[in-house]
């Protein structure tokens, strides 16, 4: 009889291993909305399955879809948000301050609020994204693929 657990379940017991996919509850939860919107949202994001008894969600691409959106406190409904500030969006791509303003000023994205020494600067978070995609790489082809699944 085996007394210790395996390393990969025991990383899942403590909680080491994230989960690539949630359940729809779990989705409401996390964005505290009804069933209806967090259906509504994973399928807008393009993350929702469907299988035979339940639904699942993947949780890195509603993480991503939801990356620029808000919850509007006096109403509580979701928006998108199009200006960040700087600290806000250095957090959101995991880009350092400083680097973060030069690609935006770059970007042509860095809209300044007021004259005074306590302006406001916000970035517009579409003009930003598309700066950032000229900064992609290209997939490389595998040198051994993995066989085709779904054509079997």
């Amino acid at each position: 009889m085996v007394n210790t657990l395996s390393g990969s379940v025991c990383a899942y017991r403590k909680e080491i291993v994230k989960p690539r996919f949630i359940r729809i509850d779990e989705v409401m939860a996390l964005l505290d909305v009804t069933q209806d919107e967090a259906m509504d949202i994973a399928l807008a994001a393009g993350a929702r399955y469907q299988l035979a008894k339940i639904i699942l969600v993947h949780k890195e691409r509603l993480m991503k879809f939801m990356k620029h959106s808000a919850r509007v406190p006096s109403s509580n409904k979701i928006v998108e948000k199009k200006f960040v500030r700087i600290g806000e969006g250095s957090m959101t791509y995991s880009i350092g301050h400083h680097r973060f303003i030069e690609m935006a000023r770059a970007a042509g994205a860095v809209y300044k609020i007021g004259e005074a020494k306590g302006n406001t600067i916000l970035i517009n978070l579409e003009v930003f994204d598309e700066y950032m995609e000229q900064f992609r790489e290209p997939p490389t082809e595998m040198k051994h693929p993995l066989p085709n699944v779904k054509g079997d």
